[in-house]
């Protein structure tokens, strides 16, 4: 018969620490810089065509009001496949567009970084 501490040793059930799986850091910079650098050529590109002049600095034009379309942030969003283990769909544009690239950026990289936490989690992004 055990007593005191090894009786307490004995009936104790060996438990183990779950596995916490770690999310790696989201590469937010790089992420909203590719979509930021995308999204002024494709607005330089439109303006030059259609003779309409624009402010030279690029800060300027980030956050110049203007319509950009939901259809040309999700046509640049391969543009990130580079930078991230999965493909970006479309889920990450507001359907209608947004009023400037500074919205657009701040949105879009926000969404992102929740498909980069669904993903690393194990789910879908």
């Amino acid at each position: 018969m055990l007593y005191g501490v090894e009786a307490q040793e004995k009936s104790m059930a060996t438990v183990s620490a779950p596995t916490i799986k770690t999310i790696p850091a989201y590469p937010a910079a790089p992420v909203a810089s590719v979509l930021r650098d995308e999204l002024i050529s494709a607005i330089r590109r439109r303006y030059r065509r259609k003779g309409t002049p624009l402010p030279k600095d690029d800060d300027a034009v980030v956050v110049l009001t203007l319509e950009l379309d939901s259809l040309t942030v999700v046509e640049l969003l391969s543009n990130l496949d580079d930078i991230l283990p999965f493909k970006v769909t479309e889920r990450a544009v507001r359907a209608g567009g947004y009023g400037s690239i500074a919205e657009a950026v701040k949105h879009v990289t926000g969404r992102v970084e929740s498909q980069w936490n669904t993903h690393h989690a194990g789910g879908k992004p």
